[in-house]
């Protein structure tokens, strides 16, 4: 094993500009989580070459961004929803093929945990405010507004489970989507109080988890240090 820290790859943000070219942003709050946890962020534009990152980094991080084309899984979009880049989900998926493929970590987080199911060919509710069952607030309402935060529950016979250490913890929430049907070879593992999915994972992958919620935003929670270190620990056993 390399005594090197991990190299984790997180996907950014493109935004197109009028000159030709796109601008790249991404949220450092992700960037600082992994420094923390002894990992080495490496920021990944798009059209980069992502079998040659896969080959190189030790792990992939998928942060939070805007909405997945719902005609990626037969829908039609709904009135509220904000597709995301297309650049950008290009790159996450040629990024997700080749870590896949490799077997080497993966985490996604909120956006990124709706990709990881979409990737697997599940579906998700396009607007969770539509929903009858829904009684939590899973975003804030305006800017000014600090995000909402409320309990999730985990199953204690899954991965995430023994990773954090903890069955039940408060959360940070900014998503207006979630997980309805659940992809090909993941498990449901958390749930908010209202029953909205808020962990899968594939049990037959060393780490491919995604979680709806924000751990970045809480970084002196424990288990937002469990999972990030989890995550840094899972990527050091890859090289």
């Amino acid at each position: 094993m390399s005594s090197r820290k991990p190299l984790i790859g997180i996907s950014c943000n493109w935004r197109a500009e009028s000159n030709g070219f796109g601008e790249l942003r991404m949220d450092d709050a992700y960037a600082r989580a992994v420094s923390r946890a002894g990992g080495v962020p490496v920021l990944i534009p798009t059209d980069a070459d992502a079998e040659a990152l896969a080959d190189s980094l030790d792990g992939l991080l998928i942060p939070g961004g805007a909405d997945i084309d719902p005609r990626e899984f037969g829908e039609e979009p709904h009135p509220t929803v904000r597709i995301v880049a297309r650049p950008r989900y290009e790159m996450e998926c040629a990024l997700l093929k080749a870590f896949e493929a490799r077997r080497k970590p993966i985490l996604g987080i909120c956006y990124g945990a709706q990709l990881l199911n979409v990737w697997r060919g599940g579906t998700l509710y396009q607007h969770l405010p539509d929903l009858p069952s829904v009684t939590l607030p899973h975003q804030r309402k305006s800017e000014e507004q600090e995000p909402p935060r409320h309990f999730v529950q985990l199953k204690r016979d899954s991965r995430l489970y023994t990773l954090i250490g903890q069955e039940q913890f408060e959360i940070v929430s900014a998503h207006h989507q979630a997980v309805r049907e659940v992809g090909s070879g993941l498990r449901i593992v958390a749930h908010a109080p209202d029953g909205i999915v808020e962990g899968i994972e594939d049990p037959d992958l060393p780490f491919f988890i995604g979680v709806q919620w924000h751990p970045e935003r809480d970084p002196n929670a424990p288990a937002t240090q469990a999972l990030f270190k989890a995550f840094i620990q899972a990527a050091e056993r890859t090289r």
